[in-house]
């Protein structure tokens, strides 16, 4: 598994999400798609989440293990920050010496002021995963995973306890969203990951607004660069464009035929993805669980010089196998 797993701000997807949300509670979860063979090496072992005889077995909650990640240790240990942006302060230590260097003339206590930085403490939240079955076949199992804590939108804190939850979750199962708190397990458990917006050819201006508007404050930078990328798309006059809607709000691609999906994925913008037969299934999944599959499930393009010219190649060689 990749190890650059964790957000430096909240992803413009889940800023998406929150607008689409009108209920003041929300909570911190994600269904996540495991392969069998994953979890008998072990692969989640950190969730609970193990092999028995050829069954899948699993606690209803997990205290997350906290060799499993940085955020893991902080929600059980809680964090010491360092406040260098302010002032420093002089703290006294204090430590015993021997009276003339000789401990048989017993000891005396010497102090010294430092300056020191401020430090305060981010107690521990100590939260817990609930896990459940979703549903399973004979290699894949889909599971739900959601941090069992509420989450006001009103609090003060709300945007900081947000940070901690997805970071917490994208840490512990690779991916993790926001809901209205009072889903149902069984809504929870039961929705879909793929939810698409279609495009008609020749509509690359509104598909092209819709795509921007997943994002939270884009730079024009940004916004040439998706621009960029789009056209490339539509330089191959595909027969749809997508745009990801809910979970998948931060894709975007395009469809040659029905069985040919080329995907861009705007916070994660270093390859595009070109998806074959089973594109709706693969199409759930996160951007690492993609990269575990077989190469034949898929082809990833990486965004350097020449790749216009390699994803032509790829979906002429495509549509001519159709």
């Amino acid at each position: 598994m990749s190890t650059n797993i964790h957000f430096r701000r909240i992803p413009d997807y889940i800023e998406q999400e929150l607008r689409s949300i009108q209920e003041q509670h929300v909570i911190v979860a994600a269904i996540i798609n495991i392969k069998k063979s994953d979890i008998a090496r072990g692969v989640y072992r950190h969730l609970g989440v193990k092999m028995t005889e050829g069954d899948i077995v699993f606690p209803d909650s997990v205290y997350p293990d906290k060799l499993a990640g940085i955020y893991a240790r902080r929600n059980r240990n809680g964090i010491v920050w360092i406040l260098k942006n302010q002032p420093k302060v002089i703290k006294t230590f204090s430590f015993e010496s021997p009276n003339f260097g000789d401990p048989d003339k017993g000891y005396h206590t010497t102090y010294i002021d430092r300056e020191v930085y401020q430090r305060r403490f981010e107690p521990p939240r100590e939260w817990v995963i609930s896990i459940s079955l979703v549903s399973q076949d004979a290699e894949n199992v889909r599971m739900s995973a959601q941090i069992r804590t509420v989450l006001d939108r009103q609090h003060p804190d709300f945007r900081s306890d947000l940070f901690f939850a997805i970071n917490l979750l994208q840490e512990q199962c690779r991916d993790c969203h926001v809901f209205r708190a009072n889903i149902s397990d069984d809504e929870l458990a039961h929705i879909t990951a793929v939810g698409w917006e279609i495009f008609p050819p020749g509509t690359m201006d509104r598909a092209f607004t819709a795509i921007t508007s997943r994002l939270r404050v884009p730079s024009p930078q940004r916004q040439r660069e998706i621009e960029h990328r789009a056209n490339a798309l539509a330089r191959l006059h595909p027969t749809e464009y997508i745009v990801g809607s809910g979970m998948n709000s931060h894709y975007f691609g395009a469809k040659f035929g029905e069985n040919i999906v080329a995907f861009e994925n705007i916070d994660y913008g270093n390859a595009l993805y070109i998806l074959f037969d089973n594109w709706q299934e693969i199409s759930q999944m996160s951007r690492i669980d993609i990269l575990k599959r077989h190469e034949h499930d898929y082809i990833r393009i990486i965004h350097k010089d020449g790749w216009q010219k390699v994803l032509r190649r790829y979906i002429d060689e495509l549509r001519g196998q159709q």
